[in-house]
């Protein structure tokens, strides 16, 4: 079975779920057999909700990396209007 890497980034250190499980943490390079994924972090205000991930041909200094973002407060997915006439 082969072990492919993966870096999951956020903001702030949170738990790493993969089809639910946790494997790890967010900014650390995990280690998980080769294969397809959900990815998701453990609590709220982040998006994406998850990510699907199929994880092949990666390597200890070429990790698949990928991206959570914290959602602001009170506002999240809002584009603002000003400066429009």
């Amino acid at each position: 079975m082969a072990i492919e890497f993966l870096l999951v980034t956020f903001p702030e250190e949170r738990a790493v779920l993969a089809d639910g499980a946790r494997v790890g943490f967010t900014n650390h390079t995990l280690m998980l057999p080769t294969g397809e994924y959900e990815i998701a972090l453990e609590g709220d205000a982040c998006r994406p909700k998850s990510r699907d991930v199929a994880l092949t041909g990666t390597s200890v200094v070429k990790p698949m990396v990928i991206s959570f973002a914290l959602l602001s407060a009170g506002g999240a997915g809002r584009r603002s209007k000003a400066g429009r006439g």
